[in-house]
């Protein structure tokens, strides 16, 4: 997940060194005292000339540890600048059916605390693991030229060592893997929470929020459970580690006592023994560091790994542009509850065709599908005369406009949420648009006119506004192909009228699908498509030939006209 593999590499190398460094230092510490208390040259050189080399040791240590941290800094934070755009690029191609449970929640955290956690571990615990098991290793090496028995308590120590850090590993790991649901929940809570301030005080209740109370509560009883868990890794850890230290002193002063070990080398090996000690220590930190941390990785890579709807290598021709067919289409979001089925109609370019039928009969499916935000199950959806799945997901998207019912705006100015149609657009375009979907009535009003912030999500606009900015953000784009969906319900009659307005302009240039509830919105439709209630078409045909031919559709009409009639009356 490194950009650049180099930096992995020095990283490594610098690591390696500067572990070497260490192990040697303290290594020679024994022929360094030697010769200073007996005044004789041991292995070769005097106390001076051991001096001298532990101060150059000293001097190599300090560069290697700098040159260690900056590549770990740099090479942490490419992993975070990389993985951040990986995260970016994996959401943006997954299909929507993998944005399923508390993905707010949890995508926010991972981006966020995850994120910066795995780069600290990346900058600190990696190359300091990695220094730590060298200076042990070199140090081994030494213990063994010395005196085999000291050696051999070092070398049996090792093995003692990756048992306790398996048992360790294992204690960590399960306490995490039981927090880490809770910690989810709780992030997709407290987004929650934020977002339906407006309904939870409308009800009296911005005092308190209970599903992120439970939440809170429930994350806080299994953290407690996790602290035992740390606790008892960290104490098997901790009693190792000193059991190995009461071993190292009793076996060298045992060695001393008998005249076997000379006592300033005794001394030497007891003051190496507390800092092998303390290395071991530092390895057994740096490796629970990494289990506890463990799900953060796991949860990224789940992302990265994530399945996204397949690319084609090469493109298909499209030889009739500005035209929508399906062709015996079957999809469901889950496999076992289909919502389309055998689903057959055909949109040429540059006509209107409205989708009606009962809510959850599958008209925004098949706006999602011709999107190809899903795949089908069976069939096909083509645009231009190709199936979606043989287009760039670029010419798909070059294709369209959408205009959906869950507006989202971003926070920034009307005129920039409008420019996102198209950036290269003029101003005078801009203003087109907005004219055309009701904006410049908003603007207007509004203080700061093209410059009022629309805040996140554009909060700060009404649901019908929102709705106007995506409409104009849709007709500047002028795509070929326009989808509606239900684009005027959450518009006044006078608003209304300019959408149908601008519909009815747009169909000289452009093929619009369109879904809608208010029949008079599309009842000027080249053709109208009728779904029944389980997903399938009952009926094709203009607003004409479905009246004449009764039905669902007649129904419908008569019951939406009797209703224009309805008004609230008083009674004494």
């Amino acid at each position: 997940m490194i950009k650049d593999p180099r930096k992995v590499d020095r990283t490594l190398r610098w690591s390696v060194a500067t572990g070497a460094i260490d192990g040697l230092a303290l290594a020679i510490l024994i022929p360094a005292i030697t010769a200073l208390a007996s005044g004789e040259k041991s292995w070769g050189l005097s106390a001076s000339s051991w001096l001298w080399v532990l101060v150059v040791l000293a001097v190599l240590a300090a560069v290697a540890t700098y040159q260690r941290s900056r590549i770990g800094y740099d090479m942490a934070l490419d992993f975070i600048e990389n993985v951040h755009r990986k995260i970016g690029n994996k959401v943006a191609s997954v299909p929507l059916g993998w944005f399923h449970g508390p993905v707010a929640g949890r995508l926010s955290r991972m981006v966020s605390t995850e994120l910066m956690t795995s780069g600290q571990l990346i900058a600190h615990t990696f190359s300091t693991l990695l220094s730590g098991l060298v200076s042990s290793l070199v140090l081994l090496v030494v213990s063994w030229a010395w005196d085999w028995r000291l050696g051999l308590v070092l070398t049996i120590s090792i093995p003692l060592l990756i048992l306790i850090l398996n048992l360790a590993s294992a204690l960590m790991n399960k306490g995490k893997q039981r927090a880490e649901p809770y910690d989810v929940e709780l992030s997709s809570r407290i987004v929650e929470y934020t977002h339906c301030q407006a309904a939870l005080r409308a009800s009296g209740r911005s005092d308190g929020f209970k599903p992120l109370q439970e939440a809170q509560t429930k994350r806080s009883a299994v953290h407690r459970a996790l602290l035992w868990y740390e606790m008892a890794g960290n104490a098997l850890g901790g009693a190792f580690t000193q059991i190995v230290i009461v071993i190292l002193i009793s076996l060298s002063a045992q060695l001393a006592i008998t005249g076997t070990l000379d006592p300033y080398v005794c001394v030497a090996f007891i003051g190496i023994s507390l800092r092998f000690t303390q290395m071991l220590n530092d390895v057994l930190s740096a490796v629970l560091g990494i289990e506890n941390n463990r799900v953060l990785f796991d949860s990224i890579d789940e992302v990265l790994t994530a399945t996204a709807l397949p690319s084609p290598t090469r493109e298909s021709p499209q030889p009739t542009p500005g035209t929508v067919e399906l062709q015996d289409v079957r999809f469901g979001y889950a496999p076992d509850k289909p919502v389309l089925k055998d689903v057959s109609f055909s949109v040429p370019a540059r006509t209107m065709c409205a989708l009606v039928g009962p809510s959850g009969c599958g008209k925004t499916t098949v706006a999602r599908l011709i999107s190809r935000f899903y795949d089908v199950d069976s069939g096909k959806v083509l645009v231009n005369g190709a199936p979606v799945g043989e287009l760039f997901t670029e010419t798909l998207m070059s294709q369209l406009s959408m205009v959906f019912q869950d507006v989202y705006l971003f926070d920034d100015t009307l005129e920039a949420n409008i420019r996102i149609g198209r950036e290269d657009a003029s101003d005078q375009e801009i203003r087109h648009a907005a004219d055309m979907a009701g904006v410049t009535e908003i603007v207007e009003r509004l203080p700061d006119g093209w410059n009022t912030q629309v805040g996140e999500g554009g909060r700060a606009l009404s649901g019908g506004e929102r709705q106007r900015v995506a409409i104009a953000r849709a007709l500047l784009k002028n795509a070929p192909i326009v989808l509606f969906d239900e684009a005027t319900s959450s518009l006044d009659t006078d608003n209304e009228d300019n959408i149908v307005a601008s519909m009815e302009a747009l169909r000289q240039s452009s093929t619009l699908i369109v879904i809608a509830h208010k029949l008079t919105t599309i009842r000027n439709a080249d053709q109208i498509v009728l779904f029944t209630a389980d997903g399938r078409i009952e009926d094709i045909g203009t607003h004409d030939e479905l009246i004449a031919r009764g039905g669902t559709y007649r129904e419908f009409w008569d019951y939406r006209q009797r209703a224009r009639g309805w008004q609230l009356e008083s009674r004494a």
